[in-house]
């Protein structure tokens, strides 16, 4: 009996999704979803506060957000003219990066270390390098951050060049401070600095 009444119940559960769906519920879905990564700037800028002030961000930056990926919330600006995209991460409250290991070669034994995990992955970095460390300095904050050069694995563009930085601001109901990783990565011919640079400086951090 029990085994007809879960038969029963999975029958009933497929109907419902099939249903749902046969009633627009894909075109539902799609909206929603596109709805919260894609929002218009005002509500981006009211909503993701705890990464910054974005209000004067320029409109050459096209602002989204996305679903949390292995536990950290994320938000990226693409640069229309070119589609460069900036990412940064949430790390809440962990210690794996903060911005002080940027200003010493303590990042330097980080990042390895999470390449040494990320080796055999379908995807990944080879032949890293720490070209170049540097600071932002906006609205009386710095940040660190540090310029790499590597090849990529199984992706058409293989010699890249990106920036990782980072700061740190309070969330929202937050006790402790959060660390934001700011990253991103382009091909190497393509990489202009200005465009990361003109990023970080329209916001208040």
């Amino acid at each position: 009996m029990g085994c007809l009444q879960s038969i029963i119940r999975k029958i009933i559960f497929i109907l419902i999704i099939v249903a749902f769906f046969s009633l627009g519920g894909y075109t539902f879905v799609k909206k929603m979803i596109n709805n919260y990564q894609n929002p218009t700037r005002e509500e981006f800028v009211t909503s993701e506060k705890n990464y910054g002030d974005f209000s004067n961000v320029s409109s050459d930056y096209q602002l989204s957000r996305s679903y949390n990926l292995f536990g950290y919330k994320k938000i990226n600006a693409k640069y229309l003219p070119t589609g460069q995209k900036i990412t940064i991460f949430d790390m809440k409250n962990e210690k794996r990066i903060v911005p002080e290991d940027f200003k010493t070669t303590e990042i330097d034994k980080k990042l390895s270390e999470v390449l040494d995990k990320t080796k055999d992955s379908f995807i990944t970095f080879e032949d890293f390098k720490i070209v170049q460390r540097g600071e932002y300095k906006i609205s009386g904050k710095t940040i660190p951050y540090i310029k790499y050069s590597a090849k990529v694995k199984n992706i058409p563009f293989k010699n890249v060049v990106g920036i990782i930085g980072a700061y740190s601001t309070k969330n929202a109901r937050a006790k402790e401070n959060s660390t934001k990783v700011i990253f991103t990565m382009v091909d190497k011919k393509a990489f202009n600095p200005a465009i990361v640079q003109g990023f970080v400086q329209g916001v208040k951090f």
